[in-house]
């Protein structure tokens, strides 16, 4: 008998949460919309240094601070830093050459690779 009481009890005390949680004030979330605007930034010309192109992504590469991933000629051009002068750029490149001896400075218009001695003459 005691167990039928006890029964009768839970389903009392459950029965009674869930319709107050039911009752519950709804507020209604403001939703604002946000208009994102590219900014287009014509003639920037930046300094990067690559450390491998390569036909399969790499995780270990990809999670370096400052990497850049660009997909140009079926390779994943992995890039670091971004650098106003070749100078700079070409520092940071001695610092890399320690572990990743193929590193070399790029020169990146609009996004788009050049030539070093076309960016220097930018």
């Amino acid at each position: 008998m005691k167990k039928i009481i006890l029964v009768f009890f839970c389903i009392a005390i459950f029965s009674c949460s869930k319709t107050d949680k039911k009752k519950g004030i709804h507020r209604e979330e403001s939703k604002k919309e946000v208009t994102v605007t590219p900014v287009l930034v014509k003639n920037k010309l930046v300094f990067s240094v690559q450390i491998a192109a390569l036909r399969n992504p790499n995780a270990k590469l990809a999670s370096l601070a400052n990497m850049y991933i660009y997909n140009e000629d079926d390779l994943l051009k992995y890039r670091v830093g971004s650098f106003k002068t070749y100078d700079e750029a070409k520092v940071y490149t001695i610092a890399l050459r320690i572990k990743h001896q193929g590193a070399f400075v790029q020169a990146m218009l609009n996004d788009l690779p050049i030539s070093i001695k076309d960016a220097l003459q930018y």
